[in-house]
């Protein structure tokens, strides 16, 4: 089983080292995985840190890239940094574009930040890459946000992550065969609502893993432990897919 969100780096008070979480990602069975820094999401953090701390880590493991397929997590701070997609991913092997609108504020009135989105997503067409785009609540990071994307480059894979909300979801589900979602933070009763809606083949597995150990241990619901490890938390969140794609089957 292939994990397509994953991360490592600096989230909020806590750095979760990439070796480490490699080391238990395949530990429990996973084949392959896909990944970006959540240190892309530091105030004022500069291109080339972020470009060091993936090249550091990719340097020093035993995997191939396609197994440990690296995304380009793109930010609106590298326009005025003046980094190239092109040369970025002639420096990196990235295997796919991470956008994540709520926390970058990404700006469709703002022409430098349209122009860079449609570069993003040109360079995703001609290279056959794919587009993971975070979803939320908000008319920001909707599900449909970047609907004139997904409609105008209808070779790009885009994956709708969080499938937020699940209706608007369903929605570009149906309207776009390039449109997919992940079940990063998604529950049962919804991946199961998905499923019923005839859209099981548009499900890619995904566990925003470690960020669901740190919801863990810094937020937890009434009666969870808090004191869950990582490798314990990630055998967690795989068990409760394995538990989906049996009910899925049925």
């Amino acid at each position: 089983m292939t994990d397509n969100h994953i991360h490592f780096g600096q989230f909020k008070d806590v750095y979760y080292d990439p070796f480490e979480i490699t080391d238990t990602v395949f530990s429990l069975g996973i084949t392959g995985m896909s990944f970006s820094t959540t240190s892309s999401c530091k105030e004022g953090v500069l291109y080339t840190e972020i470009e060091n701390e993936i090249r550091d880590f990719l340097s020093q493991i035993s995997y191939s890239a396609e197994t440990i397929r690296a995304y380009f997590w793109y930010i609106p701070d590298y326009i005025k940094q003046n980094i190239a997609i092109e040369s970025a991913f002639n420096e990196i092997p990235y295997k796919g574009i991470k956008i994540h609108p709520l926390a970058h504020k990404w700006d469709f009135k703002n022409a430098l930040h349209l122009n860079a989105l449609y570069s993003l997503f040109s360079y995703a067409s001609e290279n056959n890459l794919p587009v993971l785009i975070h979803t939320g609540y908000s008319d920001v990071d909707s599900a449909d946000r970047f609907e004139r994307f997904i409609k105008e480059f209808g070779n790009v894979k885009c994956i709708l992550a969080h499938c937020r909300p699940l209706d608007i979801t369903i929605k570009m589900l149906s309207k776009y065969k390039n449109a997919y979602c992940d079940t990063a933070f998604v529950s049962e009763e919804e991946i199961m609502n998905i499923v019923s809606a005839g859209f099981k083949n548009k499900i890619i597995y995904g566990s925003d893993f470690p960020i669901t150990h740190f919801f863990r241990t810094k937020h937890p619901q009434p009666g969870e432990n808090s004191e869950i490890s990582l490798r314990q938390k990630y055998a967690e969140d795989i068990s409760g897919w394995n538990n989906l794609e049996e009910t899925a089957n049925e």
